[in-house]
């Protein structure tokens, strides 16, 4: 069988940002998870949470140095797999990306200070800081790469037109600081966040409860219950947030990315009211079928405060120009099952949440509970899958462009309309070095995935539960006499 190359190029690069964003996220749910815990820690005084911090920040080291790994796979790969979408973004939208180096430095620097000198800090409210500037530095590295992928979707800080008249040969008007500000950044950035970090949470959720589960030490179930207290607040918090910037989103694609939108809701033709959503289905020789209908359900999502009135757009009229319809700039139409997927996941995963508030509120303790432990796991697993599934989502909305056109339904320019700026076909390298990079990238993966999440439960595990505490107890006693006596010197405790 022959594979074109940019269809391998495709699924080279799908298959590495799939693997990676799985270690970013658990690096983000690490990070901001230490910077909780040893803030309840030295507030409330609790040795618990304080050795929650200490010992989530070991794995934190792994994810941070495998993923620094993965990045420098993903780097190469995006110059190797993608060379003329990168001459473009060397060009016109490098600024998100060298703001992205400095936010690796910040992590770089503030992760070992925080680790390695932990019994060096006098003063624990400095010692937590630095937690502080992690969890800021693993939040930018993510925002700025999401702003790219944002520019990707509405372009500019470049003439478009004389890129396009010239055949991609000419690049004037550059604006570098244009890119951190298209029309589609700030949706993407919301619910992005929201996102990954919900999915790098419920991985932390879905181990805390199998070592809950698993030990008999009840000093070490009381270490794994805080953390699963702190994880389930957040992850209801989130989920209620998520609901609220991917509507927003969905929103925002009705008015800058009509095609694409139009795409995800398997819509063919505009209406002005009562558009029906479509779960599921396929399209047939241009139209929707194997279906489940909601009359009216779009548009009343679509537009609640006019109760369902307002434009909702079609795919044939916005891809059709001087008469001539262009069905090949449609994207795939399992991209509209990958949307129902995630938000019909998403609100399962809300209903398990109100269920374990109800639960709370009747004074019943969920983690003593089996079922509801069992269906936190499950629900940790569906917080991963929507979290892919978003992100192909967006990314299969897209095609067949890599960069689409900044205005909504297409650019003319000399009389030609333009659905996009450059094509994944354009964007993609034949050369055929690109197939044996390929399967040494799936080789590094398959490799590293399992080795890099063994070690970091190795490093995580309380193998002696009751030192692991008398250390925490003696962080807080250390913070407690800096406050009694501040004009005597401390002794740090030793780790």
């Amino acid at each position: 069988m022959v594979v074109s190359y940019p269809v391998w190029d495709s699924a080279m690069f799908a298959f590495t940002i799939s693997s990676h964003i799985l270690l970013v996220s658990l690096s983000m749910g690490l990070a901001i998870m230490v910077t909780i815990a040893e803030f309840l820690g030295l507030i409330k005084k609790d040795k618990y949470y304080d050795t929650l911090a200490y010992k989530l920040s070991k794995a934190l080291v792994i994810f941070f140095a495998v993923g620094t790994a993965s990045g420098t796979v993903m780097a190469m790969e995006l110059f190797l797999f993608w060379p003329n979408f990168m001459k473009l973004v060397g060009e016109v939208s490098m600024g998100p990306f060298y703001v992205e180096v400095f936010a690796f430095l910040l992590e770089a620097i503030a992760l070992p200070m925080y680790v390695y000198f932990w019994k060096d800090f006098k003063n624990r409210w400095e010692h937590w800081g630095l937690s502080l500037a992690i969890t800021i530095g693993t939040y930018l590295s993510a925002f700025t790469v999401t702003e790219i992928n944002a520019w990707m979707n509405t372009p500019n800080g470049f003439n478009v037109s004389t890129y396009l008249a010239s055949g991609g040969k000419v690049i004037t008007g550059v604006n570098p600081l244009a890119p951190f500000f298209t029309a589609s950044t700030a949706a993407e950035e919301l619910h992005m966040s929201g996102a990954i970090y919900y999915a790098g949470i419920a991985m932390i959720f879905g181990y805390l409860i199998y070592k809950y589960m698993k030990t008999t030490n009840m000093s070490e179930k009381m270490v794994y219950r805080k953390g699963i207290g702190i994880a389930v607040v957040f992850m209801i918090l989130d989920i209620i947030y998520l609901g609220a910037t991917g509507s927003n989103e969905l929103s925002t694609l009705l008015v800058i990315e009509p095609i694409k939108y139009a795409a995800l809701e398997q819509d063919l033709f505009p209406v002005s009211y009562g558009a029906p959503e479509h779960l599921f289905g396929i399209i047939i020789n241009h139209h929707a079928a194997y279906y489940l209908n909601i009359p009216l359900a779009q548009s009343l999502l679509a537009y609640p405060f006019t109760f369902g009135h307002g434009n909702i757009p079609g795919l044939v009229p916005l891809t059709t120009y001087h008469g001539v319809t262009n069905y090949g700039v449609w994207p795939p139409a399992f991209a509209h099952d990958a949307l129902d997927l995630m938000v019909g996941f998403g609100v399962l995963m809300g209903l398990f949440w109100l269920y374990v508030v109800f639960q709370y509120f009747r004074k019943k303790d969920p983690l003593s509970q089996k079922h509801t432990l069992i269906g936190g796991m499950v629900i940790a697993i569906l917080g991963v899958f929507t979290m892919e599934d978003g992100w192909y989502t967006a990314e299969v909305g897209r095609v067949p462009f890599i960069i689409k056109s900044p205005v909504p339904g297409g650019l003319v320019v000399n009389g030609v309309k333009y659905y996009g700026i450059m094509t994944i076909a354009q964007a993609a390298s034949t050369d055929p070095i690109v197939f044996p990079i390929g399967i040494a990238i799936i080789l590094f993966y398959i490799i590293i995935f399992p080795v890099t999440f063994y070690f970091a439960g190795k490093v995580m595990k309380l193998s002696n539960v009751e030192e692991d505490l008398k250390l925490g107890e003696d962080d807080i006693k250390l913070e407690e006499e800096r406050k009694n006596r501040k004009s005597a010197p401390a002794k740090a405790g030793m780790r």
